[in-house]
């Protein structure tokens, strides 16, 4: 029985799952992303630690498999953005600095005054911001100078595992669009970009397509792993990506709505000529996994993030810990009622995100009063990030061309029926979700099924992996209370609440 693993290295959880070439799993394993917090808004992860972690939930997996099962590849996904710096000797350098770290947002700052954030769009497809990954190595050569003039490479998180495992450096196109360094309409290392940054192309590894061949699992990693000697590792790519492959979400018209600790909205395209001239700016733009395709993202900043953030703060004096104050948080929202008794929160607490992109936007309590119970708090908060997602999606139509006519539910936020039934509710659409599905970890292993020959192509793939979903459906009693809602905020309340979220950031001065 041949049998496929695929990885996904998150911001929260490091997972692997073994499937069967039907996409049936086999053995499924999770650790916790080991992570550093070292300042407000600042976080690390330390590499090798990080790989300890990767190969101890790939030997859990494979030591979980039947005995005549028979692995024919693997690939990883990752986060995009954050990544290892690597010398000469293809030693970690520096802690890998968390994709949404804000220490890098002065040399974001200095590519808008340098080159602007039109021309930047024009040729990487990514409107301006602090994540990516050429403000990170700019950071480093500022502030750790010893550090930086010692890189010889930098791999992002999935490409370093696959060094890890094989000894080879390359990197997919999808997670190249996250570096702020890929020509997206060439499709190769901009020279622009690495020559004004005064970087040499060659800290970047070559691009390969996702699927095809990084290497072999080498004797050293295959005692770490519990892999086998030799087994094919595949190019993989950014999680989100990934997902969208999986779950058939990779065809024009069909929305990802992917919800882990930020939520991020996703659109196939077949090309972005058209896209990178007009220089909208409200999406992100990249190479799809699937080859020749392209998309456009954007994202609800730390989604996720808040409701854990408000679940442990109103609920873990009573000794609920993280994911059962989760629960505890939206089994009182349901307490609520629509519109929880007039309260509205901005939910920008890790920013704006798309359309209106500000890293130092803030979040917004409106309405509160004495007579607000938690479970208001917790209802608000749900509706507001549903609010969001309904502007982001009627903006993500208008900027395509595209009608939306299916969205497909994933990641952690998935699983959490109540949210699903507000942004039903909310958006006035249906949404379907994949059931008990890794969507990532099971992308990861479809392109390793890809570049094995087990699968043709990505049709072929999803042709024989049959995934259970169910729909959830707006109530109608809600939609029309919903509409309104959004309309009032939008005319009247969320233009306030932004211009107060964006000035609330003055009120902090750094010790």
């Amino acid at each position: 029985m041949d049998v496929l693993l695929g990885v996904d290295v998150g911001s929260t959880n490091i997972k692997g799952v073994a499937y069967t070439s039907e996409g049936r799993s086999l053995s499924v394993a999770s650790r916790p992303t080991p992570t550093q917090y070292v300042g407000l808004r600042q976080a690390q992860h330390d590499p090798e630690t990080l790989w300890q972690e990767v190969a101890s939930v790939l030997r859990e997996v494979v030591d979980a498999l039947p005995g005549h099962a028979h692995v024919a590849g693997m690939a990883i996904a990752s986060v995009g953005e954050a990544g290892v710096p690597l010398d000469a000797h293809g030693r970690a350098l520096y802690p890998i600095i968390a994709w949404y770290d804000e220490r890098s947002v002065p040399q974001a700052e200095w590519w808008a005054k340098t080159v602007g954030v039109t021309e930047i769009y024009q040729r990487t497809g990514l409107p301006l911001g602090h994540t990516f990954t050429l403000n990170k190595l700019l950071w480093l050569r500022e502030k750790e100078l010893e550090v930086f003039n010692r890189i010889s490479r930098w791999l992002c998180v999935a490409d370093y595992i696959a060094y890890r495992l094989t000894g080879e450096q390359c990197m997919g196109y999808s997670l190249a669009s996250r570096t702020m360094a890929l020509d997206l309409r060439c499709r190769r290392w901009s020279t622009e970009m690495l020559d004004h940054a005064a970087l040499e192309a060659s800290v970047f590894p070559e691009l390969r397509p996702e699927g095809s061949l990084v290497g072999h699992v080498t004797a050293e990693a295959a005692c770490e792993t519990g892999l086998p000697k030799g087994l094919p590792v595949f190019v993989g790519g950014h999680d989100h990506i990934c997902g969208s492959l999986a779950v058939g979400a990779c065809y024009p018209g069909i929305v990802l709505d992917s919800t882990g600790t930020t939520e991020a909205e996703l659109v196939t395209l077949d090309a972005v000529e058209e896209y990178l001239g007009r220089a909208d700016l409200s999406f992100c733009l990249g190479c799809h996994v699937v080859r020749g395709r392209y998309y456009a993202i954007g994202s609800i900043l730390g989604a996720g993030s808040m409701l854990h953030w408000l679940a442990t703060l109103l609920w873990s004096a009573e000794g609920f810990e993280r994911e059962a104050a989760l629960q505890a948080l939206t089994q009182a929202a349901g307490q609520s009622v629509p519109g929880a008794h007039g309260l509205y929160i901005l939910p920008y607490l890790a920013g704006a995100g798309s359309p209106e992109r500000d890293p130092t936007a803030r979040g917004l309590f409106v309405g509160l009063s004495l007579a607000h119970t938690r479970a208001d708090i917790a209802r608000a908060a749900i509706e507001g990030l549903a609010y969001e997602l309904r502007l982001l999606w009627e903006a993500l139509e208008r900027f395509t061309g595209q009608h939306i006519v299916k969205v497909i539910s994933i990641g952690g936020g998935a699983r959490n029926t109540f949210w699903n039934q507000v942004k039903a509710d909310v958006t006035g659409r249906d949404l379907e979700v994949p059931e008990h599905v890794e969507a990532v970890t099971l992308g990861a292993a479809i392109l390793a099924g890809m570049g094995s020959g087990i699968y043709r192509d990505e049709k072929d793939a999803q042709k024989r992996i049959s995934i259970s979903t169910h729909r959830i459906h707006p109530q109608a009693e809600n939609v029309a209370f919903y509409d309104g809602q959004y309309r009032l905020l939008m005319r009247e309340i969320r233009p306030l609440a932004t211009a107060l979220g964006r000035k609330s950031v003055v009120l902090y001065r750094p010790a």
